[in-house]
């Protein structure tokens, strides 16, 4: 066959990539075989190396295929157009014809030919061997391409082993290399977490990922905004060409073997005796071989699917009978155990899906179990699961409390609408419908406190909804005992609520006396509780600017949510938050990476729901850092998420901080809209949060002047804070302050971080009172404690400082020295360049018409060239290039790019033409 016609990209194949080719290339070698899965990519990989390699090998590609294998040199037919009948006879004369054809290829192309052999696991015996015969004449280079384990190709192998060919296996792409390839398909910027949703569903597998995009947008749960994309949920894979793939798959697999992979789907998990007792244990040794099945350590060794949608289409494809007939053979030898019985997350999913399965063969199972399971999902922050059990519960005494667990449902799948409908009936709802518990009590009212949240009602709803708990459970209990008052549990939860009502009115100081005394006093009896204070007293301790004390409540809280086995799930974006912020504010930016990368690996079903969240985490860390050009990538996904759904209410946060870094960055049009977005959010959140958000949206706009003082109300809103207690603010909005040139701030940030904890506090401490001191040398020493503590625009604006300093008083050798540091050091500053500094700093900030000029200059242009470009007259434009000299501290333009690359963040290109 011809040549392709061009490679596809790849991603995250440039390793790989690097080795195929210069296995082709060693003298040494005939050629590679390229292993891996269906989709994985290997065809991909081969076209790009033979693309790499055109100007020395000429490729043709041959490809097997099922119908080829049946036939003798089916797949080399194209190359034996000129033999015999008697020829094809003898496997001497066939290889004779072939190998004649290739050397007039040779001789017509005066390159050496390159094979490409697709498909080769369905090649046909006397190909494979005639194939053999060409690696081993070394006449031609050879690249086959098979699935793993084809017996056909055991000869190509041998010298893969033999050291003749060079055998390359193919590995699943990696997450990063998969957030690469979404972005790609889709032309825009993905939210990370929903890339990393795709990467665990597909294993990193190229055409899986590429299917699921397909079809999450024909459901409209992969959702483009602003030309950002997002998983609104989690797509399925029905109705696509991976069903008829797996349908092929089992119609290749033995009878037995098609039992094993049945049974495992609808199972989820089982352990490998079970497995071998209800099917058959050579099948699944076979599956194991081939990589369709696996074996997880441990005690029971249990078995699973190895491709997560494997899985999911074997299960759609068990007709429902032979589905009860599977579930019956694997109860009658194995039970998961009850719910009460899970002491580990694991179990206790797979004791739902039991549940699940059971529902799916028709089974009518007991209320009290469906209750304990919609109970158990809820837990776990799996409203799916919860409100499908929930909803199967039937008899009326049983009602009330399978009523309330839909309300719970609905609030972790974030239908808040549905919730407060939910709510309203329940409160209406007769007894005959079941009474009340003081279980049911408390989720009803937990429930209603999330629904007034993501309502934005005022501190008053939240403390009303206390009191009607209050009064509800007091009733309830002296229905049971005439002499009984309030339980004890409920008050102290009554007034949790009430100090979560101050933070809401953002009454700060008040809120933390409060929840001090109940901190004091807590005994850990009701763990939903505890943990629900815990992470309430450490956002008032983390707004306050008390970090050591926070990060204790927040690892408090983050231990008792890693220790429930699942039954505090439905807490994990609200504990994460709480966590982040503290160790965000106390500078410790790796654990906020380590405590991200959690998440990123935690339930499928939370990662979906808290996306937007995450990314907000992710953009903020890397806006502390100074790496806006990443934190803006963060942010503009999760922002659009957000829109949709904002359990932990940061939209105005995320806006803010979306604005100023695209500001800074100069990202277009959305720079100048990102600072007067944050009111568009239509509610304001926490307070402390929003004085920060209303900070960066000034700061934006104060980015984008050329010229006067930073706008007042940044001094304004740093005041407020001060006097509000909250005192992260307060040290976010005076560092904003100096990174748009208001050093009046200088003294009161150094006097705020002099005491503060935390290494980001220790690193602006030091550089407030350096650049208040004037001494250059001091500057200098601060930007290395500011490199340290990951503040990498810290570091840059105190050496920008320096930069000026030697600026104003003459030493252009010194300040040139100080720029060409920061080109050297651009990868240590995390790519961070004086570029994002602002125009009162230093004096190196040009205007747009300089950048054009400057661009203009390094492609060649002279300054007659450029007047006649920019309709000027010449001395005008040598006015210009004057003034960029001076900026730049160089006298002649053999300095001019090296000094304006070590500003800028990125190569420009300029042309006449």
């Amino acid at each position: 066959m011809t040549h392709r016609e061009q490679a596809s990209e790849l991603f995250g194949r440039d390793r790989e990539l690097a080795e195929v080719t210069s296995r082709l290339l060693d003298p040494g070698l005939r050629g590679v075989v390229l292993l891996g899965a269906e989709g994985i990519g290997k065809s991909s990989l081969a076209a790009s190396a033979a693309e790499h390699l055109r100007s020395v090998m000429a490729p043709y590609y041959v490809s097997g295929s099922p119908v080829l294998s049946r036939m003798q040199y089916g797949i080399l037919s194209t190359y034996l157009g000129s033999a015999t009948a008697a020829d094809m006879e003898s496997p001497l004369a066939v290889l004779r014809t072939v190998r004649a054809h290739f050397q007039r290829l040779t001789e017509t192309s005066g390159m050496q030919s390159l094979l490409v052999v697709d498909n080769a696991q369905h090649l046909d015996e006397a190909s494979a061997h005639l194939l053999t015969q060409l690696a081993m004449s070394g006449e031609l280079r050879l690249m086959v391409i098979s699935r793993p384990r084809a017996p056909r190709i055991h000869e190509l192998l041998s010298l893969a082993r033999d050291g003749l060919l060079a055998r390359i296996d193919l590995e699943p792409l990696s997450g990063p290399a998969v957030h690469e390839f979404c972005a790609s398909v889709l032309g825009g910027p993905v939210l990370q977490a929903s890339s990393t949703v795709l990467h665990r569903m597909s294993r990193g597998n190229p055409l899986y990922v590429k299917e699921m995009l397909t079809r999450a947008r024909r459901q409209q749960q992969l959702v483009e905004r602003n030309g950002a994309w997002y998983l609104s949920g989690e797509p399925d894979c029905v109705d696509t060409p991976l069903f008829d793939l797996v349908k092929t798959l089992l119609a290749t697999r033995t009878p037995a073997e098609r039992s094993v992979l049945e049974t495992v789907a609808l199972a989820g998990r089982l352990p490998r005796s079970v497995v071998s007792a209800v099917s058959d244990d050579e099948a699944v040794r076979s599956l194991m071989i081939d990589g369709l099945l696996e074996i997880l350590p441990g005690q029971d060794e249990f078995a699973h699917l190895v491709q997560p949608l494997h899985e999911e289409i074997i299960r759609c494809l068990v007709p429902a009978a032979r589905s009860a007939e599977i579930h019956a053979r694997v109860l009658g030898r194995y039970h998961p155990g009850t719910l009460r019985e899970q002491t580990e997350p694991e179990g206790l999913d797979m004791a739902l899906r039991y549940v699940e399965w059971a529902l799916d063969c028709g089974e009518r199972l007991p209320p009290e179990d469906l209750l304990a399971a919609a109970r158990a999902a809820n837990n776990m922050g799996d409203g799916t699961r919860g409100r499908r059990f929930a909803a199967a519960v039937r008899p009326l005494p049983f009602r009330k409390d399978a009523e309330v667990e839909l309300a719970v449902a609905y609030a972790q799948e974030g239908s808040y609408g549905r919730v407060r409908t939910q709510l309203e009936a329940l409160r209406a709802a007769t007894d005959d419908a079941g009474t009340w518990t003081q279980r049911s009590l408390q989720r009803t009212a937990f429930t209603g406190a999330l629904m007034l949240r993501q309502s934005h009602a005022d501190g008053s709803e939240l403390t009303g909804l206390a009191e009607r708990w209050v009064e509800a459970a007091t009733r309830l209990a002296a229905s049971e005992d005439a002499s009984a008052g309030t339980p004890a549990g409920v008050s102290a939860a009554a007034q949790l609520l009430a100090a979560a009502a101050l933070i809401v009115d953002g009454n700060y100081t008040e809120a933390r006396s409060r929840l001090a005394v109940l901190a004091a006093g807590e005994t850990d009896q009701d763990a939903e509780r505890a943990l629900v204070l815990r992470g309430l007293y450490a956002e008032v301790l983390t707004a306050c600017g008390e970090m050591e004390a926070a990060l204790e409540q927040a690892q408090a809280a983050a231990d008792l949510l890693h220790n429930s086995a699942g039954q505090l799930w439905g807490y994990t974006g609200f504990v994460f938050v709480r966590h982040a912020f503290a160790l965000l504010h106390s500078g410790r930016f790796t654990q906020v990476e380590q405590l991200a990368a959690r998440i990123h690996s935690g339930p499928q079903h939370l990662l979906t729901a808290l996306g937007g969240t995450l990314g907000v985490i992710e953009g903020a860390l890397e806006i502390h850092r100074g790496r806006l050009h990443e934190g803006l990538r963060r942010l503009r996904p999760a922002v659009e998420a957000l829109r949709d759904a904002d359990p932990e209410v940061l939209l105005p946060y995320a806006l803010g901080l979306a604005g100023y870094a695209s500001a800074v960055v100069g990202d277009g049009a959305s720079g100048s809209a990102g600072s007067t977005r944050v009111s568009t959010a239509g509610y304001t959140g926490r307070r402390h949060l929003w004085l920060t958000a209303q900070a960066y949206a000034a700061a934006a706009e104060a980015s984008q002047s050329t010229e006067g003082p930073p706008p007042e109300q940044l001094a304004a809103l740093a005041a407020e804070a001060r006097e509000a207690g909250l005192h992260s603010s307060e040290k976010d909005i005076l560092e904003l302050c100096l990174a748009v040139g208001g050093l009046a701030q200088l003294g009161r940030l150094a006097e705020l971080t002099a005491d503060f904890d935390g290494a980001e506090a220790q690193a602006l401490h030091a550089y407030a009172v350096a650049v208040a001191s004037g001494n250059p040398d001091r500057m200098v020493a601060a930007a290395e404690d500011a490199i340290r503590a990951q503040k990498y625009l810290v570091a840059v604006e105190s050496i920008g400082h320096a930069i000026r300093f030697y600026g104003n008083h003459g030493n252009l050798r010194r300040q040139r020295a100080l720029i060409q540091q920061l080109r050297r050091r651009r990868e240590e500053l995390a790519g961070v360049t004086v570029s994002y500094l602002s125009p009162s700093l230093h004096l190196v900030r040009l205007t747009r018409r300089e950048h054009e000029i400057v661009d203009l200059l390094l492609s060649g242009a002279t300054t007659k060239d450029i007047a006649v470009h920019f309709t000027l007259s010449q001395r005008t434009v040598e006015g210009h290039v004057y003034r960029i000299y001076v900026k730049l501290g160089i006298s002649r333009r053999a300095d001019l790019e090296s000094a304006y690359r070590a500003l800028e963040p990125g190569h420009r290109t300029g042309s006449l033409l």
